[in-house]
């Protein structure tokens, strides 16, 4: 009986395969991430996550405090960061300009303001909010917020993510309009 409550709750009137076009547009967008970091650690050497890979191997065995193992964390989280820097000016910048990152614009999905009376600077605001509160999320919880985007995503009609129920957004299908 449980069960078939639960299944029941998933169940939404949105477009055939919405989800799974979020799910791909989010992939397109990492790829997308990633190239523009090896654009830009060709250009100013960072984030330098091959060298961040090489010390992996380096310090297998060596204790927490050795300065190898210290280097080695420190690279991480510079070449995190500069990454996540990096994730939300692509985000947040295409957001503004387009009202989607690249990956939703190729299946016609925008990020829009759940509420329809904002003015347009605080529309723009809120999905620069978005943004941030992603990178946030990732970066405090790393890979959690992924998996908590999907469990929201999935558990209420309009498939409003937990960053996109913060920062007041939601993403459409503007073919379904």
């Amino acid at each position: 009986m449980k069960v078939n409550a639960a299944i029941e709750s998933l169940k939404h009137d949105r477009a055939k395969g919405f989800m799974r076009n979020r799910f791909l547009a989010l992939f397109i967008d990492f790829i997308i991430v990633a190239m523009i970091c090896q654009l830009i650690y060709r250009i100013f050497g960072t984030p330098d996550w091959d060298r961040y890979l090489q010390m992996q191997d380096m310090v297998r065995g060596l204790p927490a405090s050795d300065p190898l193992v210290l280097e080695r964390v420190r690279l991480y989280q510079e070449c995190f960061i500069t990454t996540l820097v990096i994730g939300v000016i692509y985000e947040a910048c295409m957001l503004v300009f387009f009202g989607a990152p690249i990956g939703k614009l190729l299946f016609s999905l925008r990020v829009v303001n759940a509420a329809d009376g904002r003015n347009f600077y605080m529309g723009k605001l809120m999905v620069i909010l978005r943004s941030l509160i992603k990178a946030l999320s990732i970066y405090l919880l790393s890979a959690l917020p992924f998996i908590f985007l999907c469990l929201t995503a999935f558990g209420n009609p309009e498939a409003r993510s937990g960053f996109d129920m913060f920062a007041g957004t939601k993403v459409v299908d503007i073919r379904s309009k």
